[in-house]
């Protein structure tokens, strides 16, 4: 590709979106494996993610991007127990969520300014790599949210 191909897949990557195709069960039933999303980098230089976001991540240390939700939000408690999400001592209904999570999952993070809670919406899945895994991710860890899935 030459050069002026290169510089308008950046250009239309920023203004447009880039796509990017889901791997793995995560975000199952919401994405599955293979499905394409539309992601777009630079949605956030104007606002702040807000809980429930479907956004793509880098967590550091992993080599890869990938689709999680927000849950939590910077200066939160955000806490899994009970098999319910918890924010700041009160329950947050998750509609997206397929099925309730193990009642004796016990897992918290306290965030701070500039940190989010990112969980898949398939929690139950073995093997997955989320906050529950990770931590709180720093802002610039999410790459920008999913705006729509593309057939």
């Amino acid at each position: 590709m030459g050069i002026l191909g290169l510089l308008w897949r950046r250009v239309a990557g920023r203004r447009l979106g880039t796509v990017v195709v889901v791997t793995g069960i995560s975000m199952n039933p919401t994405f599955s494996e293979g499905d394409k999303a539309l992601v777009k980098p630079r949605a956030y230089s104007t606002g702040s993610p807000e809980r429930f976001d479907i956004v793509v991540v880098r967590p550091p240390g992993v080599d890869r991007e990938d689709i999680k939700r927000i849950v939590g939000l910077p200066g939160e408690l955000v806490e899994i127990r009970s098999g319910s999400l918890w924010v700041d001592g009160e329950t947050t209904e998750e509609p997206h969520v397929p099925a309730s999570m193990p009642v004796d999952w016990l897992h918290a993070w306290g965030t701070m300014d500039d940190e989010y809670v990112v969980l898949g919406d398939n929690r139950d899945a073995p093997g997955i790599s989320d906050s529950r895994r990770y931590g709180p991710l720093k802002r610039d860890a999410i790459i920008g949210p999913v705006t729509r899935q593309l057939t």
